[in-house]
């Protein structure tokens, strides 16, 4: 007599299995993909359920991209959008009881060749360290300097000097500007130089430029017309 209520408990023991995730008693079940579904036929080939998408939102097509200018979801940068740069390492400050000078040496794009050669510096008429085009630091005792710039060319040329007073702990910028044209002096002073002589030097180019044309052409007139 125990037997067949066990067989119905067991019964519905399996039918729950089959579906654990069905929905709680009382509730209008919604379909389950995959299992046939009262009024479709039980043989044949299943029809294929479309999965329901949310109310207001469309059921296919590509999705909605985002405006131009805003980040896209999941963090991912637009295109076009650029890393901020890293910050630029700071120099360290001049040591106890000293001062420094930070000459920034600079020239034309018309004297490019002078990037093979390096400036130097002269301090109250003695040879101090080989420079660099950019700035370079040159610590020093508290007092009142001459510093003197030249550029170590096939001679040396680009003459610029200034005195400078230092107290302890003062950091003084220095900035030299190398002449455009070569038999002139340089220029140097507390804040960026202009290039002495870059009207000769531009002159002399374009000038040149205009000769090498003018005889090109020439050259041609007179072989077409032979």
């Amino acid at each position: 007599m125990d037997r067949q209520p066990r067989a119905a408990s067991t019964g519905a023991q399996e039918e729950t299995m089959t579906n654990p995730y069905g929905p709680p008693p009382g509730q209008q079940p919604y379909p389950q993909q995959g299992y046939p579904q009262q009024g479709y036929p039980q043989s044949g080939p299943m029809p294929m359920q479309q999965p329901m998408a949310p109310q207001g939102y469309p059921q296919s097509g590509p999705m909605p991209v985002a405006p131009q200018g805003y980040p896209q979801q999941g963090g991912y940068p637009q295109q076009g959008y650029q890393q901020p740069a890293p910050p630029q390492p700071q120099m360290a400050p001049p040591a106890p009881g000293m001062a420094r000078v930070l000459i920034d040496c600079s020239y034309h794009w018309i004297t490019w060749a002078f990037m093979l050669f390096k400036p130097q510096v002269t301090i109250n008429g003695q040879p101090g360290p080989i420079l660099t085009w950019g700035k370079t630091p040159v610590d020093l005792p508290p007092g009142q300097y001459q510093i003197q710039v030249h550029v170590n060319y096939l001679w040396k040329l680009g003459y610029a000097s200034a005195v400078i007073p230092l107290t302890v702990g003062q950091q003084q910028d220095v900035y030299y500007k190398a002449p455009a044209f070569p038999f002139i002096d340089g220029a140097i002073g507390p804040a960026p130089q202009d290039a002495p002589g870059t009207g000769i030097a531009m002159g002399i180019f374009f000038g040149s430029i205009g000769f090498a044309v003018l005889m090109l052409l020439i050259s041609i007139i007179t072989t077409a017309s032979m």
